[in-house]
This record gives C-alpha cells, structure tokens and sequence, in this order.
C-alpha cells in the first residue's frame, strides 16, 4: 500500500502541475515558432537549396530504421515544403492548430529523415519542439481558433505544458555545455582555433579572432553559459540580465557561425522561461490595454482517468528518454567525437572539426580490383559530411556493393581507405582497412571494424586543414 506521505506528496505535485498559468506566454510562443518555421521553409525553397540538397545528388544517406524514407521528385519536395511552410503559418496563427501541428511535424521531421548528410542540432530539435506542441493548447487565445469558437477561449494553461517545453529546452543546453567538459574544448580551445582564424576579416573583432587567448577564452565561457544559463533564467531577479547574456551569445553565434535559424529558436524558445504573463505586462508597459480571456479560466486538475494517467506516463517516459538519450554514447569504448557512436541527438554541438580523405577499395569475384571515389555518388556537401561519419561510409560502401553485385561482379569485398583528422590532429585511419564492409551490417551495438587510436595526440597549434567540416 501506499503510505500517506507518498500520496500527499503526489497530490502536492499533481495540484503543482495542473497549477493555471497565463496562456499568452505560450501564445507568443506559437505565434514566433511558427512564424520562424514559415519563413525558414520558404528561404529553403528560394535559395535553391533543394536542387543542391535533394535534386542534385544521385545517392542519399538512410537513418538506421528509417530507410523506408525516400526522397520524392522535384515536383513533391517543393509540395513538401511548401507544406511545411503552409502549416508553420496555421499553427502560428492558430488556425486549424491541431490540424496544423500535426502536418508541420510530420512534414517537418520527414524531411529531414531524407538525408542523414543534412543532419543539424537545431533541426531535431525542432521536431521535438514540434512534437511536444502536438499536445499543447497554445491556441486557445491570441487565435483565429479562439476567434471562431469562443467556446475554445482560456486564459489560462495547466502549468505542465510551460514545464514540458522548459524540460526540453533545459535539456539541450545542460547537454550541451556537459559535452564541453572535454580536454580539446577546455584546454586546447579546438575547434574554435580552427574556425575564428578565417574570420579575422571581421570589422572591429576580425583581428582579435587570430588571438589563442581569445579562442580559449570563448571555449571556457561557452561552457559556463551552457551549464548554467537555465539555472539564471529560473532565478527571478537574474532573469532579465541572463537573457540579456543570451541575447549577445546568440548574436556572436550568428555572426561567427553559418548556422542557420538556431540562434534565434533558442532566443524565442528562452522567453517561456520568463512569467507567464510577460506579453500582456510588455503590452501594459507599451500602454495597451489587452483583452481579457474570462471563458475556461478555472485551474486545470489531473483526474484519476485511465487516459489521464496513460498521458501521464507517456510524458514522463518522453522526458525519461531525452535524459538518458545523450548519455548512451558512455555504453560504448573509445572516444565519442571519433567513433560517432552516441553522437547523433546529444547535443553535442560544434565541438568536432573532422577533415580527411576516403577511398574505397573494390574487389570482384575474378580478384580484379579498383578504386572508387565517393565523388561519383555524393556531391561536395554530402561528402563533407560523411567522410568522418563510420556510419555513412559503411552505408555507401553497402551501396556500392549492391550495384556492382547487380552488374554481375559479385561477391563483391570493399574495403574502406579513410584517413581523418579530428580537431586539427594528424591523419589517422579511421576504418579498418582490411574489414570486408560488405559484410559489416550497422545497428546499435559496438562497432569493432572503427579504428580507436591508443592515444590520440593532442592538436596541433597549426592544424592541417583539408576542409569543411
């Protein structure tokens, strides 16, 4: 049985969770995320990026599970995402938002599962943002929605659906600053002296980029930012100068760095960590009287209902799994940023320059062997990005296993030629060159054919770089 105190405090926590908060927060918060997505799609759409991406190249990468993902023509990418767009822009403004929601994340995420090449931080966590919005209600005010059936109106929120989204984006930032706590970034300011350097072009900054101390210096407050920021955006009277703090990190992020929208869904996704009634406080500020929500303002309460509960517990397994996600690379030997497995959506962000060459050794069934350059099947992007990923050789090596078995060459052995620098280090290789790789399946256990130096040597001050990584 349980005993009294375990069941008051569970009522204590269920009474916290179902706590009424301001929906405007939230509101403003679909309105910008929404407007960022629409906009983000149809840059995509105008800056050719689909032709380079999706059209162009004759080979594409498969997530592990997700083969079953094909990339459509032309004509279906640009439905695609001027679906994307087209629902980003509902949901922002509230219309049809469960409808809408809904398309945008699954548009969304499957776009992204068409390429593992393209692959950002900033893009799955989108798609979680996404998902969690499947399942929240920020379009009961501020909506046209809200404006159509007044029955829908509320001014206020069960305080879990702030909470779930403060987990996820407390999570990315922990996870973030904790893969910092790592030799090259806290003592040897790599990548960072690889990547300020070419900037020194800069006005006003450019010159100071070139300097060591600089580059050690943005590495060790990058670190603390990311450990610690949500814990000052939590903390009242610290709130206004950390998001000011924010404000200028996202900025230099943004100038130094070609990373996309991500500096400013993390600017918008911290601002739910203020009250919930900031915007109508910033509009009374502003001397704008706003309208006052009386439909639906009775606090929400969790009922003991079987899907109640099911709900329950698929929000706590959610958050479980975001937790121990970005730990499970600890399940495996070796060096994380070398081997890359655990890598993927662990928020380990801009911490590895790798650059190095690859060539694939084919030998047929007569014993006749040749050479095969992944520049026949990838374009320049695609191969930046996968010449230091084990994962995405071996998926090409597969590849091209199968086409000349197809030919009639087969048994076909390939063997992989890869050698990779990781943070400015000397070539290394990185695949076992004597591995028949068409006999090596992926999955998720310990991949014995990845080379794992005894010693990685420390960066070199003056690294060799081969590219773009």
């Amino acid at each position: 049985m349980i005993d009294r105190s375990t069941l008051k405090v569970s009522q204590q926590f269920q009474h916290w969770l179902s706590q009424p908060k301001d929906i405007s927060a939230l509101a403003v918060y679909r309105i910008l995320f929404g407007a960022l997505m629409c906009f983000g799609a149809l840059r995509f759409m105008t800056n050719g990026w689909i032709e380079r991406l999706y059209v162009e190249p004759g080979f594409h990468f498969s997530y592990w599970g997700f083969e079953w993902v094909q990339v459509p023509g032309p004509i279906g990418l640009y439905f695609l995402f001027g679906g994307i767009a087209l629902s980003a822009f509902c949901f922002a403004i509230g219309f049809c938002y469960r409808l809408a929601i809904i398309s945008f994340w699954l548009l969304f995420t499957y776009s992204e599962l068409m390429d593992v090449t393209n692959y950002l931080n900033h893009y799955y966590f989108t798609s979680l943002l996404a998902f969690i919005l499947c399942f929240l209600s920020p379009h009961k005010s501020w909506s046209v929605d809200a404006w159509l059936r007044p029955t829908l109106r509320s001014s206020t929120l069960p305080a879990w659906q702030t909470y779930w989204l403060r987990f996820q984006v407390g999570a990315l930032y922990f996870y973030a600053g904790l893969a910092k706590f790592e030799p090259d970034w806290l003592l040897h300011a790599q990548p960072l002296n690889i990547w300020l350097p070419p900037l020194s072009g800069l006005p006003l900054l450019g010159p100071l980029l070139e300097l060591p101390w600089i580059h050690l210096s943005f590495s060790w407050f990058a670190f603390l930012f990311d450990v610690t920021i949500i814990g000052f955006m939590l903390w009242r009277r610290a709130r206004p100068w950390a998001f000011l703090v924010i404000l200028v990190f996202h900025t230099f992020t943004h100038l130094f760095f070609n990373i996309g929208l991500f500096p400013f869904i993390m600017v918008f996704s911290v601002l739910i960590f203020f009250d919930a009634d900031w915007p109508r406080q910033l509009l009374r500020f502003a001397g704008i009287k706003p309208a006052q929500t009386t439909a639906n303002i009775a606090p929400a309460s969790f009922k003991h209902k079987p899907l109640a509960t099911v709900f329950t517990v698929f929000v706590l397994c959610y958050c479980s799994v975001q937790a121990l996600l970005p730990l499970r690379h600890w399940l495996y030997p070796g060096t994380v940023l070398w081997n890359e497995q655990g890598m993927r959506y662990s928020w380990r962000v801009m911490l590895r320059e790798k650059t190095g060459s690859l060539q694939y050794r084919l030998e047929t069934a007569k014993g006749d062997v040749a050479l095969i350059s992944p520049h026949q099947y990838l374009n320049e992007e695609q191969y930046r990005e996968m010449v230091g990923q084990p994962d995405l050789i071996l998926q090409l090596a597969h590849h091209i296993r199968d086409e000349y078995n197809r030919k009639g060459f087969g048994p076909i052995k390939i063997y992989a030629d890869a050698l990779i620098s990781l943070n400015g280090r000397p070539l290394l290789p990185m695949i076992d060159p004597t591995v028949n790789l068409a006999k090596i399946e992926d999955g998720i256990g310990q991949a014995d054919w990845i080379t794992e130096p005894p010693d990685f040597p420390p960066p070199m001050q003056q690294p060799l770089t081969l590219g773009s990584r």
